[in-house]
């Protein structure tokens, strides 16, 4: 993190610069249907705050985020020889806008199965800059949400026939971008600077037993894995990161102790904002796979 300027800006992927161009002229026909607004998210009274690591906690549980920093995450011995990071997408469709115009229109749809343009190019830069440092990784590519019941159950089956196949595979990341819109129909797109370029704000969510959630026994382990993630990226990048958000949920966490679901940005954020937080989380989880 932090390095020189000019250095440590990427350029725009040629491959955005070229959807950014097309959207340019099918932009010229639409109408605005309503405002984007752009906010840093941060801590709120209720979010507890222990260094860099601010943690929302939903689960009606008390947690101290010190604890849970204070343990090692529960990953070992990954090695470069062998796939250790499995990265796929349980609502692979969910999309963003292309351009940054501070409004939105509803004759642009940003949900799409075209993958150079959802949350899989989101996970391509992942999977790229985690490769780049020599780490093996799954990324599965595959599409589960045309229909959006059952979308769970269904990433979870490749899941588990890749941890089966892959036995090292030990961190899973199930990628999202999240959607927040006001009742008076302003859409709201989480936003970081860093190092002078914009990037959408990221949310782990961790799960947790409790409130109807059952056979998750090791939940503790994934909140340590969140909690140290958080402070990794924040330690580069401070403000990249919303409150993890803790909770009464599975989606699909209690495959390793080392599993979490990342939320990059909105669907009011641009793909490209979505793209260059892929690349500083993958910065950060190199950096805590390098300090094993």
């Amino acid at each position: 993190g932090g390095g020189g300027y000019s250095s440590a800006v990427s350029n725009t992927p040629t491959d955005i610069e070229t959807l950014k161009i097309q959207a340019e002229a099918q932009y010229k026909n639409y109408k605005k249907s309503g405002d984007i607004t752009e906010q840093q998210m941060g801590a709120t009274s209720k979010t507890l705050t222990y260094g860099n690591v601010k943690v929302d906690n939903k689960t009606g549980r008390s947690i101290s985020v010190k604890g849970y920093l204070d343990k090692a995450p529960s990953y070992k011995g990954i090695s470069k020889e062998k796939p250790c990071v499995l990265i796929y997408h349980t609502h692979s469709t969910e999309g963003y806008e292309m351009l940054d115009l501070g409004w939105y229109s509803n004759q642009y749809v940003s949900r799409t199965s075209d993958k150079s343009r959802n949350m899989i190019r989101v996970g391509d830069e992942l999977t790229k800059t985690l490769e780049a440092a020599g780490y093996k990784v799954i990324h599965d590519r595959n599409i589960y949400d045309e229909s959006y019941n059952g979308a769970y159950s269904r990433s979870r089956v490749t899941v588990e026939k890749y941890i089966k196949k892959y036995p090292s595979i030990q961190i899973t990341l199930d990628v999202h971008r999240d959607a927040i819109e006001y009742s008076d129909g302003t859409r709201c797109k989480p936003t970081a600077e860093v190092n002078g370029k914009k990037a959408a704000q990221v949310m782990i969510i961790s799960g947790c037993e409790g409130d109807g959630v059952e056979n998750f026994p090791q939940w503790k382990k994934n909140l340590v894995f969140a909690t140290h993630l958080q402070s990794c990226a924040e330690e580069s990048y401070s403000g990249l990161m919303r409150p993890v958000f803790f909770c009464n949920r599975k989606y699909n966490m209690d495959v390793t102790p080392c599993s979490l679901l990342l939320e990059f940005g909105t669907d009011a954020n641009t793909l490209e904002e979505a793209v260059y937080s892929a690349e500083l989380i993958g910065n950060a989880l190199v950096d805590m796979l390098n300090n094993l």
